[in-house]
């Protein structure tokens, strides 16, 4: 399929590759020139504005939108003149499911089709396959497959519900993360105490934890990567800076009774204040899957 791509960040720039991988004609502009430079190499067809994305996509339009939440508006505000009836929007970033379906009803009024999608999985997903979670109209969910499969892992996207709802569950995979990290990050904290007293090597434990155990998951073999190259994580600042979710996860336990995110969101917060080794855990489990940066 020919599809139009805006954002190149860690995210976009290997979902990008990913789709050109499987044959996908993507035409990619980002703010920022470098990345659309170095993607070229990749096959992608590079746009410099708006205008020139536009101009190099066929008359039907399939454009993914991959940015930070608060860009999307002005993006979709740039496009407009651009777009026909038919043409279709997805937002792949971490929007706010209600920001989602007022952007659907305002592209309904111009005929343009708008679709949702959370994307998990990290930098590591974004190559080599992704969980796609998608909302909006079923008739553009399924003429959208082909994209969709390319990006995901084996049995990774599935059509969740009505538009909005790819960023709610996307949303809700969000609080059950934080709440698994907290967890996790707690357990090996405990481990840690008590390493000198057991002679633990909490390598070898997340090893094993890794492997066959009832909580066996890919944040515990990040764990595992990150132990084996620090064993007690002495190079980490144990800070968690305030990402992109972290409003949307407060917005979240007003919907809900959400103890354990409650309290996830709190430790990420006092770790500004004070840091432990629950919160060192927490920002390496983070620069893993996301990439996102560790305070120096």
């Amino acid at each position: 399929m020919n599809i139009g791509f805006i954002g190149l960040g860690r995210m976009g720039y290997n979902m990008v590759i990913n789709l050109l991988d499987h044959n996908h004609k993507v035409v990619v502009y980002n703010r920022s020139p470098d990345p659309t430079l170095k993607i070229q190499k990749f096959g992608a067809v590079p746009s410099y504005n708006i205008y020139e994305l536009i101009s190099k996509l066929p008359k039907k339009k399939v454009i993914w939108i991959m940015v930070t939440s608060s860009a999307v508006d002005k993006i979709i505000h740039d496009l407009i003149p651009f777009l026909n009836k038919g043409d279709i929007i997805i937002d792949g970033g971490n929007s706010y499911f209600k920001d989602s379906i007022n952007r659907f009803n305002k592209l309904k009024k111009l005929g343009v089709h708008f679709v949702d999608v959370g994307v998990s999985g990290g930098i590591e997903g974004a190559r080599n396959g992704a969980c796609l979670m998608v909302g909006g109209e079923k008739k553009i969910y399924e003429s959208l497959k082909p994209i969709f499969r390319s990006l995901s892992a084996k049995d990774g996207f599935s059509y969740v519900g009505n538009t909005g709802s790819g960023h709610f569950v996307k949303m809700i995979h969000n609080g059950i993360e934080y709440g698994m990290m907290a967890s996790i990050a707690e357990g090996f904290e405990t481990l840690y105490k008590n390493q000198k007293y057991f002679n633990l090597n909490l390598k070898d434990i997340s090893k094993v934890y890794s492997n066959g155990s009832i909580i066996e998951s890919r944040l515990m073999s990040w764990l595992n990567n990150a132990l084996s190259e620090d064993s007690a994580l002495k190079s980490i600042k144990g800070i968690v800076p305030e990402g992109e979710t972290e409003f949307e996860m407060s917005n979240l336990t007003k919907l809900s009774y959400m103890p354990i995110l409650e309290r996830a969101i709190i430790e990420r917060v006092n770790s500004r204040k004070k840091e432990n080794f629950r919160s060192k855990i927490i920002a390496v489990l983070r620069n893993k899957f996301g990439g996102h940066k560790l305070k120096d």
